[in-house]
C-alpha cells in the first residue's frame, strides 16, 4: 500500500488543496481518518449555504398537506441556521474569498453576526439573499420579518476587500449604499433586491471601480448614475419613476429593463436621452409585463400598438436582444412582434416566455406581422415554449425574416428560475426535459432544413 504523502502535508498546504474543492467536498474529507476530522476548519475558499432546493422540493410536494409542510420548513430552516452558527464559529482560517447565504426570510437577528464575520474573514464577495420562494402561509409572516442593514451597523465593521455586493431582502437606503461605494474602493458588482426602504439613489464617486449594478423588485423613484467604467446595468423596479439619469456611463453596453421603466421605455422611444442611451447598447434585455401587451380599457397610459409602431427608431448597434414575455394560451403578441422590428440589426435573439394570470384576453386570430429582415440573426433561443399556437405564429414569422439563421435552442428552464441557484437551474431543466422534447416536435415542421433544432 503506497504511502499518503497528501495526508504527511502541513495544516497550511491541506488548506489550499481544500480551497480547490467546493465547501462541502472539502467537509466530507473529515471521515477520511483521524488526521482529516478537522482540517475542513482551515478552509478559506468559497463558503456555501444555500437550502433553495430544499425549498423547491418541499414545495413540489403535492402529496403533503400545508400544515405539514409548514412544520418541516419551519424545523429545515432552524436546523439550517443551527448549522450555519456552527459551521461560522468553526472556521479558522484568518480569511475567506467568499460568502453566500440563501435561506428563506433569514434571521433578522442574525445579520450583524453575519456582517461581523464576513468583515473578520475580509471576504470579498458577500451574497445574503433572504428573498422568500415558499407557500402561503408564510407570506404575511415574511413581509413583517424584515432584515435591516443600517448604516450605524455597516460602520461598525471593516468590508474594505469587497468585490461582489449581493443583497435579497436585505433592507438598505440611500445611504449605506453610497457608504460601500465610498469604502469599499474595490467593489465592481453590486446587486440589491427587495429593498423596501431604497427610495432616492444616487451613483457617483471618484475613482468609482463599478462595473455592474442591478437593482431589482425596489422602491426606488429617483436615480442617478455618475459611473465611468459601469458596463453592465439591471434595473427592475415597480415604483413610478420620477427621475432617471444616466449622466455619465460611457463604458455601458450591456442593460435590462423592467418594471414601471420598462414600459416608460418602449412607448417612448423618440426621447432624445433614451436614445442616446439604446444607442449605446450592444446587449438589450427587456422583461415586458402583463399590462404591457394588453390593450384595455382599464390601461390608459399604455399607448395603442398602431402609435407605437410608427416611426419607431432604428437601433442597429444592438446585436443581442432578449425579451422577457408574459404569456397565456392563445395571447396575441403584437407587442413583442413589433419591438423587434426595432433592432434589424441582431445576432442573438432570445425570447423568455413565463406563464402570467392577464385575466380576461380578447383570443382572437392574428397574423404575426414582422415587415423587416434579421439578416445578421444566427442564432435564437426559447425558454418558457409550451406549444401554444400564437408562439409557433411568432417564431415561424422570426424563420421566415431571418434567411441567416445556424441554431434554435429551446431551454426547458422558465424565465422565473433564472436567477435560481445553478443547482437549482440543473434540476429544473432535467425535470422538464421531456415535456419541452415534445413541445418541440409541433415545431419541427416550421423549421428551416438547414437551421439545428435542440433542447439545452
Amino acid at each position: 500500500m503506497g504511502k499518503d504523502i497528501i495526508s504527511s502535508m502541513p495544516n497550511e498546504i491541506i488548506a489550499m488543496i481544500l480551497t480547490l474543492l467546493t465547501f462541502k467536498e472539502a467537509v466530507r474529507t473529515s471521515i477520511l481518518s483521524r488526521r482529516w476530522k478537522n482540517l475542513w476548519t482551515f478552509f478559506f475558499g468559497f463558503l456555501t449555504f444555500d437550502s433553495s432546493m430544499k425549498t423547491l422540493h418541499m414545495y413540489r410536494d403535492r402529496k403533503t398537506m400545508k400544515l405539514k409542510k409548514c412544520i418541516r420548513f419551519v424545523n429545515r430552516w432552524e436546523k439550517f441556521m443551527s448549522n450555519l452558527e456552527h459551521v461560522l464559529r468553526s472556521i479558522t482560517s484568518p480569511s475567506l474569498q467568499g460568502l453566500r447565504i440563501c435561506i428563506d426570510m433569514g434571521n433578522p437577528q442574525k445579520l450583524a453576526d453575519l456582517i461581523k464575520f464576513a468583515a473578520d474573514k475580509s471576504v470579498r464577495v458577500l451574497d445574503l439573499d433572504f428573498s422568500y420562494h415558499f407557500i402561503s402561509p408564510f407570506i404575511g409572516v415574511s413581509d413583517r420579518i424584515r432584515n435591516v442593514l443600517s448604516l450605524t451597523l455597516v460602520q461598525m465593521q471593516s468590508l474594505r476587500n469587497l468585490r461582489v455586493l449581493r443583497l435579497a431582502a436585505v433592507d438598505v437606503d440611500d445611504e449605506v449604499v453610497h457608504y460601500f461605494l465610498a469604502t469599499c474602493r474595490f467593489l465592481e458588482i453590486l446587486f440589491i433586491k427587495e429593498s423596501r426602504i431604497l427610495e432616492h439613489l444616487r451613483v457617483w464617486g471618484h475613482g468609482l471601480r463599478l462595473k455592474h449594478l442591478e437593482l431589482v423588485e425596489c422602491k426606488i423613484s429617483h436615480i442617478e448614475i455618475y459611473a465611468e467604467n459601469l458596463v453592465t446595468f439591471r434595473f427592475n423596479c415597480f415604483q413610478k419613476i420620477e427621475t432617471f439619469n444616466l449622466e455619465w456611463v460611457p463604458s455601458l453596453t450591456e442593460a435590462s429593463f423592467g418594471g414601471q421603466y420598462s414600459c416608460y421605455l418602449q412607448s417612448n422611444m423618440h426621447d432624445i436621452v433614451l436614445h442616446q442611451l439604446l444607442s449605446q447598447l450592444l446587449v438589450l434585455n427587456l422583461e415586458l409585463r402583463a399590462f404591457d401587451l394588453v390593450i384595455n380599457k382599464n390601461f390608459p397610459l399604455v399607448k395603442n400598438i398602431q402609435t407605437f409602431l410608427q416611426g419607431l427608431h432604428k437601433f442597429t448597434n444592438v446585436k443581442h436582444l432578449e425579451l422577457t414575455i408574459p404569456h397565456v394560451c392563445g395571447m396575441e403578441l403584437d407587442r413583442p412582434i413589433s419591438l423587434l422590428t426595432a433592432f434589424p440589426s441582431i445576432c442573438l435573439l432570445k425570447l423568455k416566455f413565463y406563464r402570467s394570470r392577464l385575466g380576461s384576453l380578447p383570443m382572437q386570430p392574428w397574423v404575426a406581422n414582422l415587415e423587416c429582415e434579421f439578416p445578421n440573426l444566427r442564432e435564437l433561443e426559447v425558454s418558457g415554449y409550451k406549444r401554444d399556437p400564437s408562439q409557433i405564429e411568432m417564431l415561424t414569422s422570426i424563420f421566415e425574416n431571418a434567411p441567416n439563421l445556424k441554431k434554435i435552442a429551446v431551454d426547458p428552464l422558465s424565465a422565473i428560475h433564472v436567477h435560481r441557484s445553478n443547482d437549482v437551474k440543473a434540476w429544473i431543466r432535467e425535470r422538464n426535459h421531456e415535456s419541452t422534447m415534445w413541445f418541440v416536435d409541433g415545431l419541427k415542421q416550421d423549421v428551416p432544413p438547414h437551421v439545428e433544432l435542440l433542447v439545452l
